[in-house]
């Protein structure tokens, strides 16, 4: 005879079953992850307290081309949290890269924490030889090139920064070129180079450079000095490295930017041009960094209207003296050059181009131009604009708050 459950036993059979199946199949996971897993490391957590002499730290230079390079890699085998800090780097990890920006005997500070909350400190001392891992502005003045998979074309001299098989003074290969007009005269421009590994700072008269490869050109006549001043990978400095007197007989190159810009010196020494906001469209805007070509593209723009209560007047460049005068008529909404005449110097530079956005660079030195801050960054002065454009009646100038971001300013020439 078949006994027949009640359905309150049923169910508490079925709950059991079910309970059963996941406590095997959590058992088995559990074994699952021990078996596929390594066990966790000491040292990536907080047990114990290491004191220094029984820390377990290292670092070694990367070797490229048989010598030590500015990156380095760091490893902490002890059972406490890493911090790893050199020159350009701060990395919290136990196996790390951290770069120097300097050849020379450095050193790693190695800050560990134990797990009571202390502190162990050490520094590890390694020797740099060569300069392999540099900063963006580094690669552009030594002029590096790459091939197509993006590793240095060792044919381009110099390719790296610092060399220790480098004899100091025996040959710094330096190449100059002077263009020379139709009819044999002496030009105004210049073609430079230099192979030494070192970072160059050319002066030709009033005219500076600050590439291992560039072109100069001054806007005058006569014999001016051409000198070149080198920055090792150590720091140090050799002045005057090589110097020549070069004679200009005839103005070759003047581009059009230095005309449009200051006017017709070429014809009228002491001429100068005045610049205003423009009347027209949107003069002031943010945007995109380097992304950007006229306020109108913007993000918030503004017209001059807009800009009348911020800081309205005119700006008159002069090229005989390199300077910048400023008369605000008004404006207030920041400190800066009130009300009143103010001048200082400019340098502009047509080396520093940025494809697509710019056609060089313009450096103030005690004036701004026409509402020069940076908004968004405490009201800080535009020391250095990009050249964004400049025609016989238009100029665009562009700053840059370090935080991806750009302003773009916008002014007409002012006819007298």
């Amino acid at each position: 005879m078949y006994k027949f459950l009640h359905a309150s036993s049923i169910r508490l059979l079925l709950l059991n079953f079910i309970l059963m199946k996941r406590i095997i199949l959590y058992i088995a996971l559990i074994a699952a992850v021990f078996a596929a897993c390594d066990p966790i490391e000491d040292r990536d957590s907080l047990s114990g307290v290491v004191s220094q002499e029984n820390l377990q730290v290292s670092a070694d230079p990367i070797v490229v081309d048989g010598r030590n390079s500015n990156e380095v890699i760091v490893e902490n085998n002890s059972p406490l949290l890493s911090r790893w800090i050199s020159d350009r780097s701060q990395v919290e990890s136990s196996y790390a890269t951290v770069v120097f920006d300097n050849v020379g005997t450095k050193e790693v500070q190695f800050v560990g924490l134990n797990g009571n909350g202390s502190k162990v400190e050490d520094n590890l001392s390694v020797q740099i030889d060569t300069m392999t891992n540099l900063p963006a502005n580094v690669k552009t003045r030594l002029g590096i090139k790459y091939k197509a998979d993006g590793s240095v074309d060792k044919t381009s001299k110099p390719y790296f920064w610092g060399n220790a098989n480098y004899v100091e003074g025996v040959d710094y290969n330096v190449s100059v070129v002077q263009e020379v007009a139709v009819n044999g005269r002496l030009g105004n421009k210049l073609t430079l180079s230099c192979d030494a590994p070192y970072l160059c700072d050319w002066t030709f008269g009033d005219a500076k450079g600050n590439k291992n490869r560039v072109e100069l050109f001054i806007t005058a006549r006569g014999t001016f000095t051409l000198s070149l001043d080198l920055t090792k990978a150590d720091g140090s400095v050799i002045e005057n490295a090589y110097s020549q007197e070069i004679n200009v007989e005839e103005l070759t190159t003047v581009p059009d930017e230095y005309v449009n810009l200051f006017g017709d010196f070429l014809s009228n020494p002491d001429v100068s041009k005045s610049w205003q906001w423009s009347r027209n469209g949107k003069v002031w805007a943010n945007g995109p960094y380097h992304g950007f070509t006229d306020p109108g593209a913007g993000w918030w723009q503004n017209s001059y209207e807009d800009m009348i209560g911020r800081q309205d007047g005119i700006m008159t460049l002069k090229y005989s003296d390199m300077t910048l005068t400023k008369e605000v008529f008004e404006g207030g909404d920041t400190s800066i050059d009130a009300v009143g005449t103010h001048t200082g110097s400019i340098e502009l530079d047509l080396g520093s181009k940025v494809d697509g956005y710019s056609v060089g660079t313009i450096k103030l030195d005690g004036v701004s131009i026409l509402y020069g801050v940076n908004v968004n960054g405490g009201n800080a002065v535009f020391t250095e604009l990009a050249l964004v454009s400049v025609t016989e009646n238009t100029l665009i100038l562009g700053g840059d708050n370090g935080t991806g971001e750009t302003w773009l300013y916008k002014f007409e020439a002012v006819n007298e």
